[in-house]
């Protein structure tokens, strides 16, 4: 990542620095604040400013001038730490209190950007970029326990990995949701979870589905509203999700008498099955004025094509295949001049409420478990059994005993053909399997996905807001352009409140995210609500793997990964074809695949010292001197947005 910023023990003082681009001007993401000694830096932004101003004395700020730093300070001056688990928004915060001998670092619920720590003898550095805290160690080395854990995730997009560990040993990630304290001079570190999403859940205190639409629409437009910052631009794809938040913000800017909305969309005119995406697009963008549409041709960004340059990116990216799609969105963004990309992502998450029939099967109510499945196998035309066993009597077995007593004899392994989310790739070498614990770690996913907490649709919900923290688009490619990727859906408040509403819903069988259907029913085309499928990416997955199959088959070739004996290139190499020629497994064995390919390019790229060393290392506070007052007044483009 080329921008962010880094503090520095120096003694019982710290130096601050900002990174940047030699080349360009300073970020307006970043914003530093400085009042009686204390100094803050975000990387970001903050959402409901009203709110936390209401919460401050009137004299504490600017008032509604003040920028994200300025709030982020003022909240800790009159509250404390507690006035910074009160701050909402995409960031990664610094603040330090001389008076106090305290580094605070604080990430928000969903890790909007990211933020790490190291120490080195009386040295603690803390930062928004890995290859800044690299440089403090001197000797760095990869974290195997990181890349076990890499190539079990329970599927191929995860953006970030849980917990604390990083690619690299002995440098640590902030979690989302959590803070540091640095004693500096006592150099002592302590963590703190500060944000616990089943303590935070908000019930709709009903089961009608009207009114707890009713509620969830309002919390959304009030997403879409906080997000709205300079010009904005919006992912417009065609479906439920990303045309409601479009809509809801060409309302609002609408009403502001501001800029119109600029519609992002990849269109497709070769494939059979997306190009019948572009009549819903149409009819999305002919609901009213104020829309500017921009069309990306999809067939030059098929997954994959990115094998030869991707994008930077300081840790292992579960989803790099797919990052050339991404990328040509951000970039069509920029050059219409957007200061904020808003998308649909998270909807798919929090709304795909699953069928749940385990419990009335804990309940003992075994023949309404037999109806319920009979209801809805008659709209899917499929035998009642096919429901109740996977959606209904598995959830009950123990995640250890879930995969099969087969799973548990053979180590985890299955053939290529049979692979699920909780296998073991047949390329990972047996010793490293059990050095490792892969198993264990495939039966821990699956006990956090569905018995983390009760009912089961909770469960698998909490689990997506685990597995769903960080974005590296937003911090590897948009940030680069000083723009901000903002997700509405995630949305703290429509968190709490998806998570609220899971055991209170009773769903219809053929409906599609009956809450978000009902909560547009006034703001979507009726084609598109009453969508029971969406388009799927199929095509650009295996056109894009037969156009870069040979530049595969050269990456896992020449990946320096003999040395660390985790897998066998030969093994990867023939499911690599078998999956080419569309004889794989589920989506399962292809996630298994890309998240293979994606570290072996990190581990190029890093062999080959592909890192962000073109930066600027700008020091905004040294203690050695007194700052200039223009290191502490950034300019007006840094302080406000």
């Amino acid at each position: 990542m080329k921008i962010g910023f880094t503090a520095v023990t120096v003694g019982n003082d710290v130096e601050l620095r900002l990174i940047g681009s030699r080349t360009e001007k300073p970020s307006s993401l970043i914003t530093l604040a400085r009042d009686s000694g204390q100094r803050a830096i975000l990387f970001g932004r903050l959402y409901y400013h009203a709110d936390l101003l209401a919460q401050l004395p009137r004299s504490a700020t600017r008032g509604n001038e003040a920028n994200e730093a300025e709030l982020a300070l003022a909240m800790y001056q009159h509250l404390g730490s507690e006035g910074l688990t009160r701050l909402e928004g995409d960031f990664a915060l610094l603040i330090w209190s001389p008076q106090e001998g305290r580094l605070i670092g604080v990430r928000d619920p969903m890790g909007g950007y990211p933020l790490f720590w190291t120490q080195k003898g009386e040295t603690i550095a803390v930062s928004t970029n890995l290859s800044a805290l690299a440089e403090i160690q001197p000797h760095i080395s990869l974290n195997f326990n990181y890349l076990a854990e890499f190539l079990m995730l329970p599927g191929g997009g995860v953006p970030e990995m849980p917990g604390e560990e990083c690619v690299y040993a002995g440098i640590h990630r902030v979690q989302p949701g959590s803070m540091i304290h640095v004693d500096v001079p006592s150099r002592r570190i302590t963590r703190e979870v500060y944000w616990k999403w089943l303590d935070q859940m908000v019930d709709p205190g009903t089961e009608r589905l009207d009114e707890i639409a009713a509620q969830y629409g309002e919390l959304l437009r009030g997403g879409v509203r906080e997000r709205l910052r300079g010009r904005v631009a919006c992912h417009f794809s065609g479906g439920m999700d990303s045309t409601a938040v479009a809509l809801l913000a060409r309302q609002e800017l609408q009403s502001r008498a501001g800029e119109p909305l600029h519609a992002l969309s990849i269109v497709y005119d070769k494939f059979q099955v997306l190009t019948a995406e572009k009549t819903y697009i149409k009819q999305g963008l002919n609901q009213g004025d104020g829309i500017i549409p921009h069309e990306v041709r999809g067939e030059n960004f098929l997954d994959f094509d990115v094998c030869g340059n991707p994008p930077s990116h300081e840790e292992p990216w579960a989803s790099l295949w797919r990052s050339g799609m991404n990328k040509s969105l951000v970039d069509c963004a920029a050059r219409v001049g957007a200061d904020t990309i808003l998308t649909g992502f998270g909807a798919d998450e929090m709304l795909c409420t699953p069928l749940d029939l385990t419990e009335l099967l804990r309940s003992g109510r075994l023949w309404a478990a037999w109806q319920e499945a009979s209801r809805w196998a008659r709209v899917g035309e499929c035998s009642a059994w096919q429901l109740l066993y996977p959606y209904g009597i598995t959830n009950l077995l123990p995640a250890w005993i879930r995969p099969g007593l087969g799973h548990m004899l053979r180590g985890g392994y299955t053939s290529w053909q049979k692979q699920r989310h909780w296998n073991i790739a047949p390329w990972i070498l047996p010793s490293f399997a059990r050095q490792y614990s892969l198993r264990g770690r495939a039966v821990e996913h699956l006990r956090r996905a569905y018995s983390s907490c009760r009912p089961v649709s909770l469960s698998l919900a909490l689990a997506s807001t685990h597995y769903n923290a960080g974005d590296v688009v937003r911090w590897s490619l948009a940030a680069q352009h000083g723009i901000v990727t903002a997700h509405p859906f995630f949305d703290s408040r429509v968190v709490r409140f998806s998570l609220g509403m899971q055991g209170r819903l009773h769903l219809e069988p053929g409906r599609q995210k009956p809450v978000l259907a009902e909560a547009m029913r006034d703001i979507l085309p009726e084609s598109i609500r009453s969508r029971r499928t969406k388009a799927h990416c199929n095509e650009v997955f295996y056109i894009g793997l037969a156009r870069n199959l040979k530049a595969l088959e050269e990456l896992v070739h020449r990946a320096p990964i003999d040395d660390l004996r985790i897998l066998d290139k030969d093994i990867l190499l023939k499911c690599l074809h078998q999956t080419a020629l569309g004889i794989a497994g589920d989506a399962a064995g292809t996630d298994r695949l890309t998240l293979t390919l994606s570290l072996l390019k990190w581990l190029s790229m890093h062999a080959e010292g592909q890192s962000d060393r073109e930066v600027r290392d700008e020091v905004v506070w040294a203690p050695a001197r007194a700052p200039r007052e223009a290191e502490l007044a950034p300019s007006k483009a840094s302080c406000s947005e």
